[in-house]
């Protein structure tokens, strides 16, 4: 007699449920887990071999001359255009200006009253050359009428000599004194010349081109000091936004320290880093890609190389590792950043050097 086949015992869900726990879920979990480790230590974990930052157009606004900041226009974080006030810096204090420019007259003043006295002594010496002038000229009016007459006393004294009616010694005082007398007015005729050539240079002078400098000098000296006193207005050299104040109104500043620093928005290249041991040296033919470190929205693009350094540079610390404790050294280089890539200035990077060939048959991912 043959047995009936009794139906198959139904499995119970839950019961299929636990086999799939016990003998599949484990492995998935397995696999998974490897995948997010390989995952987390590509992208998180293992050293980057070339690193870098967006570079940043800073500028800092500094005064060339010590002095009080008076004003300041702007504010943190405030975009402002290339040419735009942005603080008044007064050089020095009004009240100093005044007192210098008080000193400066006293002293010019003083100048001005010694050389007056100058000129007065100078007026009295050419006086004293005219009195002399005219002393000589009267000496030699006087030798000039006595000439006529030591002339004919030595003709007469010549008769008489010839008869030897006078001495060899009356004749040779006779001839002397007319000879003197003609050498004196010869003599005195040229100091009379060259007298009157002083006294007349001396007497034409103008007064006034003594006192002229000094006006000049005082009007050049308080030119000098207003200018010292105006205001001088600091202005925004690039277009950019006000990323630090380091100095408010009321401050005194000195020469060459910054009142404002400007940062400009626009990011145009990144610095990078090729960290030891350097396989090859990439070249400008070359391209990199850019990967940013956002965790939601990581943006890759290819770019390419635009200068290649020299030499190994230290590398910033805050590009590596916070476990590094160690001065890392690399080579730097210089990467265009192309249309549609958002980054920020100063944002840290990740770098894949690509060869040209390879980069060229890539399409840049968005």
């Amino acid at each position: 007699m043959d047995t009936e086949k009794l139906p198959p015992i139904p499995t119970p869900a839950s019961q299929r449920w636990r086999e799939f726990r016990i003998q599949v879920f484990p492995f998935i979990v397995f696999f998974a887990a490897i995948i997010g480790i390989v995952y987390l230590w590509r992208g998180y974990v293992q050293p980057v071999g070339v690193i870098g930052f967006v570079e940043t157009n800073a500028v800092n606004v500094t005064s060339l001359q010590d002095g009080l900041l008076s004003e300041v226009f702007v504010q943190r974080l405030q975009s402002v255009t290339a040419g735009q006030p942005i603080a008044v810096v007064v050089k020095t204090d009004p009240e100093l200006i005044r007192a210098q420019v008080a000193t400066m007259q006293a002293e010019l003043q003083l100048t001005r009253e010694r050389l007056s006295v100058d000129r007065d002594r100078s007026e009295l010496a050419v006086e004293e050359m005219r009195q002399a002038l005219l002393l000589h000229k009267v000496t030699q009016a006087k030798d000039t009428v006595n000439l006529f007459l030591y002339s004919n006393e030595f003709v007469r004294a010549g008769l008489l000599f010839t008869n030897k009616t006078i001495s060899d010694a009356q004749f040779d005082a006779a001839k002397a004194q007319y000879e003197s007398t003609i050498a004196s007015i010869q003599q005195q005729e040229i100091l009379i010349r060259e007298m009157s050539e002083q006294v007349l240079h001396l007497a034409h002078k103008d007064r006034a081109t003594v006192a002229d400098p000094i006006d000049e000098a005082v009007k050049a000296k308080q030119r000098e000091l207003e200018l010292l006193l105006r205001p001088v207005t600091l202005n925004a050299p690039i277009s950019g936004m006000i990323s630090m104040i380091h100095h408010q109104p009321g401050e005194r500043i000195l020469r060459g320290n910054p009142v404002v620093t400007i940062t400009d928005p626009e990011t145009r290249r990144i610095v990078g880093y090729v960290r030891q041991p350097v396989s090859t040296v990439p070249t400008t033919n070359d391209f990199v890609r850019i990967s940013t470190r956002s965790n939601l929205q990581r943006q890759e693009v290819n770019a390419p190389i635009i200068r290649v350094g020299a030499q190994l540079e230290p590398i910033n610390p805050a590009l590596l590792s916070a476990d590094t404790k160690r001065m890392e050294v690399g080579l730097p280089i210089l990467v265009s950043i192309p249309p549609g890539i958002r980054l920020l200035p100063g944002e840290y990077v990740n770098l894949v050097i690509v060869p040209g060939p390879a980069a060229n048959a890539t399409k840049p991912a968005q």
